[in-house]
Order: structure tokens, then sequence, then C-alpha cells
């Protein structure tokens, strides 16, 4: 597996599923941490701040992702867009369309397995992490 590091700095190579769903599920626990726990003041003043590095570790995490199932990293900006209208819940037209749109990211990204030959964009993870392939 990698290292902790490498699935939030950096956007290059390819990550399996469960990496993937730790690395999610870790950013979207900071997120609501920030947000429900955080005073009004400290959001207000560090907001921005989080907001940035929590962004650029999700795009980098959603690129493995993407890399391993063989698209482009840039996906995940409009995947991030996405999300920053549906959360915390939708309300408008569009935000329902995007939460639609989530739904189907998840299914691909977290249900779906890579592509377990090497790709443009690496090894398959299995082959990385010293697995015998199947």
């Amino acid at each position: 597996m990698h290292r902790f590091s490498d699935l939030f700095l950096t956007s290059s190579g390819r990550i399996g599923r469960i990496a993937f769903l730790i690395g999610a599920g870790v950013l979207l626990a900071i997120w609501a941490a920030f947000d429900l726990l955080a005073p009004l003041k400290a959001r207000d003043l560090m907001g921005w701040l989080v907001a940035a590095a929590l962004l650029y570790s999700a795009a980098c995490l959603l690129s493995q992702r993407l890399h391993d199932r063989g698209r482009s990293g840039w996906w995940s900006g409009p995947i991030l867009l996405a999300f920053a209208m549906a959360w915390p819940r939708p309300q408008a037209p569009f935000d329902w369309i995007a939460l639609a749109l989530l739904v189907l990211v998840v299914v691909d990204l977290a249900l779906l397995p890579g592509r377990k030959t090497f790709n443009r964009y690496g090894a398959s993870p299995r082959d990385q992490s010293g697995a015998s392939p199947s």
C-alpha cells in the first residue's frame, strides 16, 4: 500500500479501491469535523486554508484512482465541483443533478475494479505492492 502522504500529496500513479476509500473517508471526516466542531471565528479565519488543502488532497486522491480506471486525472475537477454543489445537502435543481452524477462516480471509482494491466499511468497497484496477479 502507498504511504499515507502519497495518497494526498501527489496526483501521479495509481491506487486501488481500498486505498481510495480509506483516503476519501479520512478527507470527509476531516472536513466534517472542521465544519461541525470549529468555532465560527476559526471557520471564518481558516476556512479558506482548510478548504484549499482538502481540495488539493482530494484532487490528488481522485486523480490516482481515475488513473487506475484508465481515465485522466483532470476529471477530478468536475467531480469536486459536483461535490461542492451537493455538500452538505442539495437544494437547487442543479445541486440534485450534481448529486446524481456523484452517485455514478461513486459506483465507478469505489465499486468497479481498476485495470489489471499496465496502462499509460503505470503498473497496477496490485503489481506495485508485490502481490501476485490472480
